[in-house]
């Protein structure tokens, strides 16, 4: 359905006179990267869980965003596609980097903030994350 939507927006603005070679490469960077996003969320399972040690947490940024800031989904470290899910995410941030690369928005002067990737926890045989919480 994804597809569809990009495959209308670009079939709307080259028929407005607008789009182009650039446009394209674009909106095929976007939609690489939203479908190796889905593909990570698929292959990041949340098996059952002992401990937190068998929880992790992959990462994933928006290729649209104009202020990009990492989600991170939590995932069982010893499910059989976990090795996968890990490098699925990677490619997933690869191609949103050249997605935003190739974009035609102006450079937005973003906050430099540092977050920290949250902790996994395994809670009720559940990988959960909880948001870094500094001690004082």
């Amino acid at each position: 359905m994804r597809y569809a939507a990009i495959t209308l927006v670009l079939v709307v603005l080259t028929g407005c006179g607008g789009g182009g070679t650039d446009l394209t490469a674009y909106l095929h960077a976007v939609g690489l990267a939203d479908a190796k996003e889905a593909e990570a969320r698929l292959l990041a399972v949340d098996a059952p869980c002992d401990q937190a040690s068998q929880c992790g947490t992959v990462s994933f940024i928006d290729p649209k965003a104009l202020c990009p800031m990492p989600i991170y989904v939590p995932y069982s470290l010893v499910s059989p596609t976990a090795a996968a899910a890990k490098t699925a995410a990677n490619q997933q941030r690869e191609l949103a980097a050249q997605a935003r690369a190739l974009s035609q928005q102006p450079p937005v002067a973003c906050i430099a903030l540092f977050i920290l990737p949250p902790s996994s926890v395994c809670v009720a045989s559940k990988c959960q994350v909880v948001p870094y919480t500094p001690t004082p």
